[in-house]
C-alpha cells in the first residue's frame, strides 16, 4: 500500500534580478507586448519600424536599434516585407517561464489544499508520456499517501494523468496510452477512456483503487492563460478516508484549480503607453 509518514517540507526563495536591469528590460517588453498585441486583421505581416515607435511615442531610430538587437537575439523575427512580429523561440521561452511560474504560485495553494482536505494534495505534469509529480503536501496525519515528487507514473494509472489528458483526442488519447510500456489491453484502454469522457462532463477525474487496491485519486486539470492544460492537481488518500466523500473532496479541489488558474492568468499583463522617460 502506497502510504507514509508526513515530513514537513523546506521551502526556498528565488533571489531577486538586480535593480539595475529593470529600465531596459521594461523597454525591451514595451516592444514585445506592442507586437503582440498588434491586431491580426490590421497587420496582418507584422508591424513597421514606423508603427512600433508611433504606438510607443518613441524616436523611430532608437525604435530601430531596439529591433534590431531583439532579432539578433531571436526574439523577434522579420518577414521579407521588413515587418517585425515575435519569435518562435520567444513562445518557447514563454513555456518554459510559464512552468516556472507555476510551481512557484501552486507551493502555498497545494499545501493549503492539503490542509484544508487533510489529505495529500500535488501538482503533476506530462513528462514523456508519463505522469510526473513536481510538487506534493502531506495531510500531516500518521497514514497517508507517498510523497511522489520527482517520480513518474503511466498516464492511465493516476487522477492526474487523466486530468492532463482531458483535451486529447479519443483516438490519439488511446494511441498514447496503448504505446507505453505497459502495453494494455484493449479492455482497459477502453475503460480509461470511458473514465477520461465521465470526467470531461464534471469537471474532474477520479482514480479509484487503480494506481493502488487502498488508493483513491481526484484530479482537476490547470489551464494557462492560453486555455491549455498545463498541469494538474489531485488529492489522493486511503480509500476508507476518500471514497466517501469524494464530491466533497473535489469541490475544494476544483476550487484550488481555478484559483490558481486565476493567478496565473492574472500575471498577464499589458503595458498601454510608453514608460516615463522614454526618448
Amino acid at each position: 500500500m502506497a502510504l507514509e509518514q508526513n515530513t514537513p517540507a523546506r521551502k526556498t526563495s528565488a533571489p531577486k534580478p538586480p535593480a539595475t536591469t529593470r529600465s531596459g528590460a521594461s523597454r525591451v517588453m514595451t516592444i514585445l507586448e506592442i507586437l503582440a498585441s498588434a491586431n491580426p486583421v490590421e497587420y496582418p505581416d507584422g508591424l513597421s519600424v514606423a508603427d512600433v515607435a508611433r504606438m510607443l511615442g518613441r524616436e523611430k531610430s532608437v525604435v530601430s536599434r531596439q529591433l534590431k538587437s531583439l532579432l539578433e537575439t531571436g526574439m523577434v523575427a522579420r518577414r521579407p516585407s521588413k515587418r517585425y512580429e515575435l519569435s518562435w523561440r520567444l513562445f518557447s521561452l514563454a513555456v518554459r517561464a510559464g512552468d516556472q511560474r507555476l510551481t512557484k504560485l501552486a507551493g502555498p495553494m497545494v499545501l493549503k489544499l492539503a490542509e484544508t482536505v487533510r489529505e495529500r494534495s500535488h501538482l503533476s505534469v506530462l513528462s514523456d508520456g508519463e505522469v510526473l509529480t513536481v510538487l506534493s503536501e502531506g495531510s500531516r496525519r500518521s497514514v497517508e499517501a507517498v510523497n511522489w515528487v520527482g517520480h513518474t507514473v503511466p498516464v492511465h494509472r493516476s487522477s492526474s494523468g487523466m486530468a492532463l489528458l482531458l483535451d486529447y483526442e479519443d483516438e490519439h488519447l488511446v494511441d498514447m496510452i496503448k504505446r507505453g510500456e505497459s502495453r494494455i489491453p484493449d479492455r482497459e484502454a477502453g475503460e480509461f477512456l470511458a473514465q477520461v469522457r465521465q470526467a470531461r462532463r464534471r469537471g474532474y477525474t477520479v482514480a479509484n483503487r487503480v494506481f493502488d487496491p487502498e488508493l483513491v485519486g481526484i484530479g482537476a486539470p490547470i489551464r494557462d492563460f492560453t486555455g491549455r492544460i498545463t498541469a494538474a492537481v489531485n488529492i489522493s488518500g486511503p480509500a476508507f478516508r476518500v471514497e466517501p466523500h469524494i464530491p466533497a473532496l473535489a469541490g475544494q479541489l476544483l476550487t484550488t484549480a481555478r484559483a490558481l488558474q486565476t493567478a496565473l492568468c492574472s500575471e498577464v499583463r499589458t503595458t498601454t503607453g510608453p514608460e516615463p522617460g522614454d526618448p
